[in-house]
């Protein structure tokens, strides 16, 4: 369970940084970071190659599908962590930053937060969060009881 939770954990990081390498503008913080420690992702064949496709791609999946790759890499993390032992401890951590970014998105509605609602992004917020729980179900000690 342990190492399918790390595998989870790494493999949805991953995907979500490809989709950004990958698709996404080079004026994300992301390619400066590389070129700080020498790598220019931007000037790759790979880059060079992928980038011409984005413009065919759905802007869910550029734009709100790595947010919810990355919430449920998180929770996969923080399970992976917790050793999928649910407490009421563990579950704010586990939930913390998922609920802080559906709470930062619903609260641009209300222009709290800074930003534009978008309700697929909100989706995929939603979905990352309970997603891990629900594919490694029956895998997690549940002590809700226990403080």
């Amino acid at each position: 369970m342990k190492k399918k939770l790390l595998f989870a954990h790494l493999f949805s990081l991953s995907l979500g940084v490809l989709i950004y390498l990958l698709f996404r503008s080079e004026s994300l913080k992301i390619f400066s970071w590389l070129k700080i420690i020498g790598i220019d992702f931007t000037n790759t064949d790979l880059r060079k190659t992928t980038i011409v496709f984005a413009k065919f791609l759905p802007d869910w999946f550029l734009f709100s599908l790595p947010d919810g790759i990355w919430i449920f890499s998180y929770v996969c993390l923080m399970l992976y962590i917790w050793k999928s032992n649910i407490s009421v401890q563990s579950l704010i951590w586990i939930t913390l930053i998922p609920l802080i970014a559906i709470f930062s998105e619903i609260a641009q509605i209300f222009h709290i937060v800074n930003g534009t609602f978008d309700i697929i992004d909100l989706i995929f917020y939603t979905l990352g969060l309970f997603s891990p729980f629900i594919i490694f179900k029956n895998k997690y000690n549940l002590k809700l009881l226990k403080l």
